[in-house]
């Protein structure tokens, strides 16, 4: 995919489509799109990550190993949203595994160029980390929400 064609795809996903112009392109610049199949892993728990991904079509499940259950989904990531933001920060260790649950297209973020990019200019450290803190408060309220209800009365626990 042509760098144009990434910066459009960008200008219309909901994790960056309100960057500046130059963060986008700079973005766009360190971007390559890439599709997995229905089933393909495409990063596992542990592992040291070095892409972050803006899922444009498709379901990726996130992922554990819990001992004696084998893996379990936490979350299933779609359209729009970040996936493997563990990447981002060191030590780069993917936190969960990722499958594609259906076709998958995504925008591939390398992320070391990512964190080069973020500490350069200070605006886009900023305005990327902002999106990230929210990706990760907002998965940190389902794991709670879905501890609740494993562990409440009645519940599977």
């Amino acid at each position: 995919m042509a760098t144009e064609s990434v910066l459009q795809t960008l200008q219309a996903m909901e994790f960056t489509r309100d960057l500046e112009p130059r963060h986008l392109e700079k973005l766009a610049s360190m971007a390559t799109e890439v599709s997995f199949a229905e089933g393909e892993t495409i990063f596992r728990e542990g592992d040291m990550g070095d892409v972050v991904y803006l899922i444009q079509e498709g379901r990726v499940a996130v992922e554990i190993h819990v001992p004696g259950r084998g893996r379990v989904t936490v979350l299933t990531v779609g359209p729009g949203q970040l996936l493997g933001w563990s990447s981002i920060f060191p030590p780069r260790r993917k936190t969960a595994s990722g499958r594609a649950v259906t076709p998958v297209r995504a925008i591939a973020i390398n992320a070391t160029q990512l964190r080069e990019a973020c500490q350069a200019d200070h605006d886009l450290g900023y305005a990327i980390l902002w999106r990230v803190a929210e990706v990760i408060a907002d998965r940190l309220k389902a794991t709670r929400m879905q501890l609740l209800d494993v562990f409440a009365p009645g519940g599977e626990g």
